[in-house]
């Protein structure tokens, strides 16, 4: 009986060695196929959290901002190359300020030749993309402030993507106001024009119009040439200079001469119109004792020679 129990219990093992050795190869298989199954479970994570793109947060932050009635921003390549560098002396460096580096966001954005009037910025490091970056950054005071910031009109994106994680950086900017030029109007008026003016408008408040005189021109002359040299009216300080020159004295003695002076005006009209206004100068156009004169001009300065 136990010789026949030992008989069976060798057979019953001869053939678990048979069987198995028959089944290696399916095993082998087996394996093989778990082994696909986790590179292809591996591959597949990959793509459960897809890159995030700039276009992709600027759509998520114009969204937020129109929803509370402000207007949308556009991206600036030339913007996002900053950011780029920014994003990279912060990771870098962890130099968020530019104090190490000396690369802040304003030294960033003048290199780049952009001419701004107010800077803003958001940073988020190691960030999960199943967050919310619109959700985070309204939960903070300052940086809300800035996502909502009614001036900012562009932006630079730069972002770094990681398997589950991403780095963002983000500029805003809003640009300086273009300043409006003063263009000066073009002077087409000289002395002719202005001798004419201030004659017409004496013979429209009843005196005589004034007699050209060479003495009174050559004066005219000298003063007008003095006020152009300093570009500004002086008072009438250089009047009795000019006549007490040793060349010039005798003109003063032989006339009553007076001296009227005017600048900044765009027709000749306005300047005679101006000495009319002014007490001390409106004896020019209403005063009947002159019957000589003179009158130069040029660039808006006007000196009138008078005399009795």
């Amino acid at each position: 009986m136990k010789t026949l129990l030992k008989l069976l219990f060798l057979c019953l093992g001869v053939f678990i060695i048979y069987y198995g050795i028959k089944r290696i190869p399916e095993l082998q298989n087996l394996k093989n196929i778990a082994k696909q199954q986790i590179y292809l479970e591996q591959n597949n994570k990959n793509n459960i959290f897809p890159d995030w793109k700039n276009d992709d947060v600027l759509s998520k932050i114009n969204q937020r901002r129109e929803s509370l009635g402000l207007s949308k921003l556009n991206e600036s390549e030339k913007l996002s190359k900053v950011a780029k560098i920014r994003l990279s002396v912060i990771q870098t460096d962890d130099d968020y300020e530019g104090k190490i580096t000396g690369y802040d966001r304003e030294t960033a954005v003048k290199n780049a030749g952009y001419d701004a009037n107010f800077i803003g910025d958001l940073v988020l490091l190691d960030f999960y993309k199943t967050n919310d970056p619109i959700g985070f950054w309204m939960d903070t005071e300052n940086a809300k402030n800035t996502l909502i910031y009614s001036d900012f009109k562009e932006v630079g994106i730069a972002i770094v993507n990681n398997q589950e994680k991403v780095n963002i950086y983000v500029l805003f900017v809003s640009p300086r106001p273009a300043r409006k030029v003063q263009s000066t109007p073009k002077v087409t008026w000289g002395g002719p024009e202005l001798w004419s003016a201030v004659n017409k408008s004496r013979v429209e408040h009843g005196v005589n119009p004034l007699k050209q005189n060479t003495e009174m021109c050559t004066i005219a002359s000298i003063r007008l040439n003095q006020l152009l040299e300093l570009n500004k009216l002086d008072g009438h300080a250089g009047f009795v200079p000019t006549l007490e020159r040793s060349d010039l004295k005798w003109i003063g003695e032989k006339y009553n001469v007076s001296e009227y002076l005017v600048q900044g005006y765009n027709t000749p009209e306005e300047s005679v119109t101006a000495w009319l206004n002014t007490l001390g100068h409106k004896s020019l156009i209403i005063g009947g004792e002159y019957v000589w004169g003179c009158v130069y001009a040029q660039n808006t300065i006007g000196v009138a020679i008078a005399a009795y």
